[in-house]
């Protein structure tokens, strides 16, 4: 079961991301508390999903990824059709990818 923390969205942008994530073998686990590392350590995720349209991103996508680098990172747009998939033990190289469904439930269960 892949463990998937999602990241602070605008509300139709969240629940959209979680309907698609709601497949078998993703867990959406959820972590109190406002700083994403916090709730990183609360939460133990597999992957996480963040906004990539949020000015705070790259910093803290660079803080994931050098503070827990097997976790893996999925930054997605709501602007445009597309993700950026930070895989683990890479420690900020990434993928671009579109964004639709079957490519994000395959990029967080990969």
């Amino acid at each position: 079961m892949t463990r998937v923390l999602m990241g602070d969205f605008e509300a139709l942008h969240r629940l959209g991301l979680e309907q698609i994530l709601q497949v078998d073998g993703i867990e959406l686990v959820g972590a109190e508390g406002a700083d994403m590392l916090d709730r990183i350590c609360e939460a133990l995720p597999d992957v996480i999903v963040l906004d990539l349209d949020k000015r705070s991103t790259g910093d803290l996508v660079h803080a994931i990824v050098h503070r827990f680098p097997r976790v893996k990172v999925v930054a997605c747009s709501s602007q445009h059709p597309m993700m950026r998939v930070f895989p683990p033990l890479h420690y900020g190289e990434f993928y671009e990818s579109d964004l639709d469904p079957a490519l994000l439930t395959s990029a967080v269960q990969a």
